[in-house]
């Protein structure tokens, strides 16, 4: 059955917004898989479990640091206090009305999912106990109604590693004003100011004939630099608008 054209744009809204916080995870130093996939087991028919958005990884010690020695700021509303000595660890949902996870992942035995995430991000030894622990504590975490804070767990014990579960929605998203979120208007304005062309921090050279970004990425950057030339307001509706219909 043909994809009909509400179909088509569905899927590149959701690929643009994926797209810009995979972008803004790059510029805070995260190394990311986008669309990270549950798989059944042998035995069970076709399908999947379900899907994250994004896992990401970041290390303590990570700094972007130029041949100046101009040394490239990130986000530290997002990033782990300055001097904290975990690494860090993100299994991450890209929702523009809602500020939850899929259901497979809050409904009974979905720690089982997140345990899958928090060991394919491979920190922890296969042996170790805490990993369900972690797993088991975030999933009661986002079966709550309220989040006062991104739901988050570690290995309290030894202190090596923090997981968190941030949803990355629109300001006007259900559940926005009871549950702790990063806004997509703010992933995009970081994004936006990091990356302006001549800025202290954003020397990437670009220009019609070569660009060093790729595929979606590229455009969400070429939106950016004519939101930027023409002195135009840049919003994810205008960027959805200019990518997707």
């Amino acid at each position: 059955m043909a994809k009909s054209q509400a179909d088509h744009e569905r899927e590149c809204r959701t690929e643009v917004l994926e797209t810009l916080v995979e972008l803004y995870l790059r510029l805070n130093g995260y190394f990311c898989i986008r669309n990270y996939l549950y798989h059944l087991d042998k035995s069970a028919p076709a399908g999947l479990r379900t899907e994250s958005d994004l896992l990401a990884i970041r290390m303590p010690h990570q700094r972007e640091a130029l041949l100046d020695e101009t040394v490239q700021k990130n986000d530290l509303d997002l990033i782990l206090p300055p001097g904290d000595p975990r690494i860090d660890c993100l299994i991450a949902e890209v929702k523009e009305s809602t500020v939850e996870f899929n259901k497979a992942v809050r409904e009974e035995g979905g720690w089982k999912i997140i345990n899958s995430a928090v060991q394919m991000l491979g920190v922890l030894p296969p042996d170790d106990r805490s990993s369900p622990e972690i797993a088991k504590a975030l999933h009661q975490q986002i079966g709550k109604d309220d989040w006062p804070v991104i739901p988050t767990s570690g290995d309290a014990e030894n202190n090596r590693v923090s997981f968190r579960m941030p949803v990355f929605a629109l300001c006007s998203a259900k559940h926005s004003g009871t549950r702790r979120f990063i806004s997509l208007e703010h992933t995009l304005n970081f994004v936006f100011l990091r990356m302006r062309p001549g800025q202290v921090c954003s020397p990437y050279s670009r220009g019609d004939r070569f660009s060093p970004w790729r595929g979606t990425t590229r455009r969400i950057v070429d939106f950016l630099d004519e939101a930027y030339r023409t002195q135009q307001i840049a919003t994810v509706d205008l960027l959805i608008a200019h990518l997707c219909v």
